[in-house]
Protein backbone atom coordinates (compact mmCIF):
# COMPACT_ATOMS: atom_id res chain seq x y z
CA UNK A 1 0.00 0.00 0.00
CA UNK A 2 1.36 3.33 -1.01
CA UNK A 3 1.62 6.32 1.22
CA UNK A 4 -0.21 9.22 -0.55
CA UNK A 5 1.92 12.62 -1.68
CA UNK A 6 0.32 14.30 0.69
CA UNK A 7 1.17 12.51 3.61
CA UNK A 8 4.73 11.75 2.44
CA UNK A 9 5.75 15.44 2.11
CA UNK A 10 3.23 16.32 5.42
CA UNK A 11 5.80 13.35 6.69
CA UNK A 12 8.99 14.94 5.33
CA UNK A 13 8.41 17.95 6.93
CA UNK A 14 7.93 16.56 10.35
CA UNK A 15 10.85 14.71 9.67
CA UNK A 16 12.79 18.67 9.12
CA UNK A 17 10.47 20.01 12.10
CA UNK A 18 11.79 17.16 14.38
CA UNK A 19 15.37 18.16 13.67
CA UNK A 20 14.93 21.30 14.00
CA UNK A 21 13.96 20.90 17.52
CA UNK A 22 17.15 18.55 17.82
CA UNK A 23 19.15 21.88 17.30
CA UNK A 24 17.02 23.94 19.19
CA UNK A 25 17.43 21.50 21.93
CA UNK A 26 20.99 21.33 21.32
CA UNK A 27 21.27 25.03 20.84
CA UNK A 28 19.78 25.16 24.68
CA UNK A 29 22.38 22.72 25.92
CA UNK A 30 25.48 24.44 24.75
CA UNK A 31 23.88 27.86 25.94
CA UNK A 32 23.75 25.99 29.39
CA UNK A 33 27.08 24.07 28.96
CA UNK A 34 28.73 27.82 29.05
CA UNK A 35 27.45 28.28 32.79
CA UNK A 36 27.05 26.96 36.03
CA UNK A 37 24.23 24.83 35.14
CA UNK A 38 25.72 21.64 33.77
CA UNK A 39 22.51 19.51 34.92
CA UNK A 40 20.44 22.25 32.19
CA UNK A 41 22.64 21.46 30.08
CA UNK A 42 22.61 17.64 30.01
CA UNK A 43 18.61 17.38 30.46
CA UNK A 44 18.62 19.71 27.28
CA UNK A 45 21.29 17.33 25.32
CA UNK A 46 19.39 14.61 26.47
CA UNK A 47 15.86 16.36 25.03
CA UNK A 48 18.03 16.90 21.40
CA UNK A 49 18.67 12.93 21.40
CA UNK A 50 14.88 12.27 21.66
CA UNK A 51 13.99 14.92 19.27
CA UNK A 52 16.60 13.54 16.97
CA UNK A 53 15.45 9.84 17.77
CA UNK A 54 11.45 11.09 16.53
CA UNK A 55 12.78 12.16 13.04
CA UNK A 56 14.27 9.02 12.61
CA UNK A 57 11.05 7.13 13.62
CA UNK A 58 9.16 9.38 10.95
CA UNK A 59 12.12 8.32 8.72
CA UNK A 60 12.37 4.59 9.24
CA UNK A 61 8.12 5.24 8.73
CA UNK A 62 8.63 6.43 5.14
CA UNK A 63 11.23 3.84 4.34
CA UNK A 64 8.89 1.06 5.41
CA UNK A 65 5.70 2.88 3.35
CA UNK A 66 8.59 2.74 0.29
CA UNK A 67 8.26 6.65 0.14
CA UNK A 68 10.25 9.68 -1.39
CA UNK A 69 12.70 10.82 1.66
CA UNK A 70 13.12 14.48 0.65
CA UNK A 71 15.28 16.33 3.88
CA UNK A 72 15.32 19.93 4.24
CA UNK A 73 17.83 22.60 5.52
CA UNK A 74 17.22 23.62 9.01
CA UNK A 75 17.97 26.92 10.55
CA UNK A 76 20.75 27.70 13.06
CA UNK A 77 19.37 27.81 16.66
CA UNK A 78 18.97 31.06 18.70
CA UNK A 79 22.08 32.55 20.18
CA UNK A 80 20.07 34.10 23.26
CA UNK A 81 17.68 31.84 24.89
CA UNK A 82 17.54 34.10 27.82
CA UNK A 83 19.22 35.63 30.86
CA UNK A 84 17.13 32.86 33.32
CA UNK A 85 17.09 29.36 33.15
CA UNK A 86 13.42 29.44 33.42
CA UNK A 87 13.02 31.72 29.92
CA UNK A 88 15.00 28.75 28.52
CA UNK A 89 12.35 26.17 29.82
CA UNK A 90 9.41 28.66 28.57
CA UNK A 91 11.13 28.76 24.98
CA UNK A 92 11.01 24.69 25.22
CA UNK A 93 7.36 24.86 26.05
CA UNK A 94 6.78 27.02 23.22
CA UNK A 95 8.55 25.05 20.82
CA UNK A 96 6.52 21.89 22.16
CA UNK A 97 3.54 22.95 21.89
CA UNK A 98 4.23 24.37 18.12
CA UNK A 99 5.35 20.54 17.82
CA UNK A 100 2.04 19.45 19.33
CA UNK A 101 0.11 21.44 16.80
CA UNK A 102 2.10 19.97 13.98
CA UNK A 103 1.38 16.58 14.66
CA UNK A 104 -2.38 17.06 15.04
CA UNK A 105 -2.48 18.28 11.99
CA UNK A 106 -0.55 15.35 10.27
CA UNK A 107 -3.04 13.53 12.10
CA UNK A 108 -5.84 15.14 10.41
CA UNK A 109 -4.16 14.87 7.64
CA UNK A 110 -3.86 11.38 7.58
CA UNK A 111 -7.54 11.14 8.55
CA UNK A 112 -8.37 13.16 5.23
CA UNK A 113 -6.33 10.65 3.16
CA UNK A 114 -8.49 7.80 5.00
CA UNK A 115 -4.72 6.04 5.67
CA UNK A 116 -5.49 3.92 8.74
CA UNK A 117 -1.87 2.73 8.99
CA UNK A 118 -0.33 6.14 9.12
CA UNK A 119 -3.17 7.34 11.90
CA UNK A 120 -1.87 4.20 14.01
CA UNK A 121 1.46 5.07 14.12
CA UNK A 122 1.35 8.68 14.53
CA UNK A 123 -0.99 7.79 17.95
CA UNK A 124 2.25 7.23 19.73
CA UNK A 125 3.71 10.75 18.35
CA UNK A 126 0.08 12.40 19.79
CA UNK A 127 0.71 10.38 23.34
CA UNK A 128 4.78 11.23 23.37
CA UNK A 129 3.72 15.27 22.62
CA UNK A 130 1.14 15.09 26.05
CA UNK A 131 4.82 13.49 28.02
CA UNK A 132 6.86 16.33 26.36
CA UNK A 133 5.04 19.12 27.19
CA UNK A 134 4.30 17.68 30.65
CA UNK A 135 7.82 17.65 31.32
CA UNK A 136 8.84 21.02 30.66
CA UNK A 137 5.81 21.78 32.50
CA UNK A 138 7.08 20.43 35.31
CA UNK A 139 10.64 22.01 35.20
CA UNK A 140 8.93 25.49 34.58
CA UNK A 141 6.97 24.70 37.63
CA UNK A 142 9.70 23.80 39.60
CA UNK A 143 11.99 27.16 38.42
CA UNK A 144 8.59 29.38 39.26
CA UNK A 145 8.90 27.75 42.94
CA UNK A 146 12.18 29.07 43.79
CA UNK A 147 12.58 32.20 41.12
CA UNK A 148 15.91 33.58 41.27
CA UNK A 149 17.16 32.27 44.64
CA UNK A 150 20.66 30.75 43.60
CA UNK A 151 20.85 27.53 45.93
CA UNK A 152 17.40 27.06 44.26
CA UNK A 153 18.56 27.26 41.11
CA UNK A 154 21.99 24.80 41.41
CA UNK A 155 19.45 22.16 43.21
CA UNK A 156 17.00 22.45 40.53
CA UNK A 157 19.75 22.32 37.95
CA UNK A 158 21.55 19.13 39.91
CA UNK A 159 17.99 17.41 39.81
CA UNK A 160 17.32 17.92 36.07
CA UNK A 161 21.19 16.55 35.89
CA UNK A 162 19.89 13.20 36.98
CA UNK A 163 17.52 12.73 34.55
CA UNK A 164 17.89 10.06 32.44
CA UNK A 165 17.85 8.75 29.08
CA UNK A 166 14.47 6.57 28.88
CA UNK A 167 13.31 6.90 25.20
CA UNK A 168 12.64 3.59 23.61
CA UNK A 169 10.68 3.61 20.36
CA UNK A 170 8.61 0.95 19.05
CA UNK A 171 10.04 -0.55 16.00
CA UNK A 172 8.59 0.86 12.50
CA UNK A 173 9.83 -1.85 10.61
CA UNK A 174 9.85 -6.21 11.02
CA UNK A 175 13.32 -6.84 12.83
CA UNK A 176 14.55 -3.17 13.52
CA UNK A 177 14.88 -1.77 17.03
CA UNK A 178 14.54 2.23 16.41
CA UNK A 179 15.90 4.06 19.40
Amino acid sequence: MSLPTSLQDAINAQIRNELQAHYNYLGMSVHFGNTAYNGFSKWFRLQAAEEYAHAMKLLDYLNARDATITLQPLEAPPANFGEFPIEVFQASLTQEQGVTRQINDLYALAQQERDFTTLHFLSWFLQEQVEEEATVSEMIDRLKLVGKDPAGLLQVDAEAGSRAAALTLPSTTPGTDAT
